[in-house]
This record gives structure tokens, sequence and C-alpha cells, in this order.
């Protein structure tokens, strides 16, 4: 629990960078990765998506609570907003995985070949 407020960043070499609080009499240790998601680790698009499309569900059961028409517009509008968000998602999702499966099984190269002839 102590090393939750600490912001001491430590870069490659091992040299401070920031003191933002936290013990500075600490051990600076450098970090392995430098990044705290590894740069080809994949985006789960389905749990956005699946975030927006709730978050839009909530939006709407909150337009039909609200007291006021303002109030009723405004939380309709956000829920048509986060549910475009995340069928948008939803569908460049599904998109991404057609595209990995055609060029998995040389669908692609196939496709490609039959157009030139």
């Amino acid at each position: 629990m102590d090393d939750t407020l600490d912001f001491d960043t430590a870069t490659r070499d091992g040299t401070m960078v920031g003191n933002f609080g936290g013990n500075a009499s600490k051990p600076v240790r450098p970090t392995r990765g430098g990044q705290e998601l590894a740069v080809r680790e994949p985006i789960d698009i389905y749990h956005w998506a699946l975030v927006a499309l709730v978050t839009a569900l909530m939006c709407a059961v909150l337009g039909y609570a609200a007291g006021t028409p303002a109030l009723s517009r405004a939380a309709n509008v956000t829920s048509a907003v986060f549910g475009m968000l995340g069928v948008a998602l939803m569908a460049g999702g599904v998109l991404r995985n057609l595209r990995m499966r055609f060029t998995m099984h040389g669908v692609a190269k196939a496709l490609a070949g039959a157009e030139t002839h």
C-alpha cells in the first residue's frame, strides 16, 4: 500500500525522471519492459463494444427515468451516440476477424489471383 502513491519514474539507464511524491530515499529500480502494454498485445474490441452498448442501455433507462424533458432528450441523445459507437466497434471487430481468417487460410491470395485472370 505504501508504493501506491510513489510516482518516481526510472528510465532504462536508471536515472530518475520526475519526483512527484512518495519516498525519494527509496532505491530506483528500472523496469524490464518500460511499457505497461506490450506493443503487439491485441485490444479486445468486443469488450469495449459491450461497454459502449451497456452504457447506451443505461442512458436509455435514465432517459425514461428523467424528471424533465430536457434531461430525457439529453440521455436519449447520449444513448444513441454510445449505441452507434458500440455498433461501429462490433463491426470493426467482425471485419478484423474476417480479414484475419482470409489471410490465414490464403483466401486473399486466391481472390487476388482470380482477379488477374
